[in-house]
C-alpha cells in the first residue's frame, strides 16, 4: 500500500486544532448557557459512537456536528429525528438542498420538552398551575466542496429557553432568553490508497445567553471537534457486498468536565442494511457502549440507536435515537 502525505499546510492546520480543542485553558469560563447543545444527536451519530466530524455521508444530522459534512450531499434529504433521554424528549425536521454550482444548503428546527410539571402552594401543598420548560433552536447551514478533496461548511443558529407557569404563578409567570451562535467545520479527504477522511468542527460560536440580565449571562458551551474515519478492506466482506468503517473522535468542551473521546464502527450490506457500534468515553457517568440498525430501502432510510451509559443504566433508561428519512 502506497500513501501520499497531505500538504504541509493541512498538518499545520490539523496541530492548530488540537492544539485549541485540547491545551490547557486555564482562564476558560464556566460555559453553562444552553447546556441541550451539547446533547448527542441523530440515530446514525449515536448508532457509531458519535465519532462522525470526518464523515463525509452523515447526510442531514451533519448541521448538528460538522456543516462540512453536506458539502458533497447527492439528492435532497429530508428526515425526522426523534430521541427519548431520561431528562427529555426531542423533537427536529431537517431538509437538505444540495446544488452542483451553489453547494448544499440545509434548515432545521429543533424542540426539547422537558415535560410538564404541576406547581403547587408551598403553604397548602396545593396545586396552582403548571410549569412547562422548552428548548428552542433553529439552524440554517451552508456547505460547498472546495476542489475534489476538501469540504467547508457554516451554520448559523437561533436558540430560545422558555420556562413558562399557567396559573397562579408569581410576578414572573414566564423566563426566556435566547442567543445566536455559529459551527464551522472542514473536511479533508486524503490522498491514499484507503479511504480516509480526516474532520475538524467547532460549535457553538455565539454571545452569552442571556435569561435575566447582562452581568449573569451564561456563555454558551464552546466544543471543539477533530476525529478520522477510514474504509477498512476486508476480501471476504467485500467479495460479499460488505463494506466495515472505522472512525475515532476527540471532542473538547470544558462544559462536560473533560476530554471525551469516541469510536465507531459500521458493517454495511449492498447499501441496504448498516449495523452500527461504538464506545463514548466521557467525564462523570456518561460513559458507556452504542448500538445502532439503519435500513435503506431505495429513496426512504429507517435509522434507531441507543445509549447504554453509567447515568442511564442507574435509572434504568437507555437513551433512544430514531430517524426517518427521504431522499428526492
Amino acid at each position: 500500500m502506497s500513501l501520499v502525505r497531505p500538504p504541509r499546510c493541512w498538518l499545520l492546520a490539523i496541530a492548530a486544532c488540537l492544539s485549541l480543542a485540547f491545551g490547557p485553558s486555564p482562564q476558560a469560563k464556566a460555559q453553562s448557557g444552553g447546556l441541550f447543545l451539547l446533547v448527542p444527536f441523530g440515530a446514525r451519530a449515536v448508532g457509531g459512537g458519535q465519532a462522525v466530524s470526518a464523515d463525509t455521508a452523515l447526510g442531514v444530522e451533519s448541521l448538528w456536528w460538522n456543516p462540512a459534512g453536506l458539502a458533497r450531499l447527492g439528492k435532497r434529504e429530508v428526515a425526522l429525528h426523534h430521541s427519548q433521554t431520561v431528562l427529555a424528549n426531542s423533537d427536529m425536521f431537517t431538509v437538505a438542498f444540495p446544488s452542483k454550482v451553489l453547494g448544499t444548503l440545509a434548515v432545521g428546527g429543533y424542540l426539547v420538552d422537558y415535560g410538564d410539571q404541576q406547581a403547587t402552594d408551598p403553604y397548602s401543598g396545593q396545586p396552582t398551575g403548571v410549569i412547562t420548560n422548552r428548548n428552542y433552536l433553529l439552524t440554517a447551514s451552508y456547505a460547498t466542496p472546495v476542489g475534489q478533496r476538501l469540504n467547508l461548511g457554516v451554520t448559523y443558529k437561533f436558540l430560545m429557553l422558555r420556562f413558562a407557569c399557567s396559573g397562579a404563578c408569581g410576578a414572573t409567570p414566564v423566563i426566556s432568553g435566547q442567543s445566536s451562535a455559529l459551527d464551522v467545520g472542514a473536511q479533508y479527504v486524503l490522498p491514499t490508497t484507503l479511504p480516509i477522511s480526516i474532520g475538524a468542527s467547532v460549535r457553538n460560536l455565539g454571545p452569552a445567553l442571556q435569561v435575566k440580565d447582562r452581568p449573569q449571562a451564561d456563555p454558551l458551551p464552546m466544543v471543539v471537534q477533530v476525529g478520522m474515519k477510514a474504509r477498512v478492506p476486508v476480501a471476504a466482506l467485500n467479495a460479499l457486498g460488505g463494506t466495515l468503517d472505522a472512525s475515532a473522535d476527540l471532542l473538547s468542551a470544558s462544559a462536560l468536565g473533560g476530554l471525551t473521546a469516541g469510536i465507531g464502527t459500521t458493517l454495511g450490506y449492498k447499501e441496504q442494511l448498516f449495523l452500527r457500534a461504538g464506545y463514548v468515553h466521557q467525564p462523570g457517568e456518561g460513559s458507556g457502549p452504542t448500538l445502532g440498525l439503519g435500513l435503506q430501502r431505495g429513496a426512504f432510510g429507517f435509522d434507531v440507536a441507543r445509549r447504554f451509559d453509567r447515568l442511564a443504566a442507574q435509572l434504568g433508561q437507555p437513551p433512544t435515537y430514531v430517524m426517518l428519512r427521504a431522499s428526492f
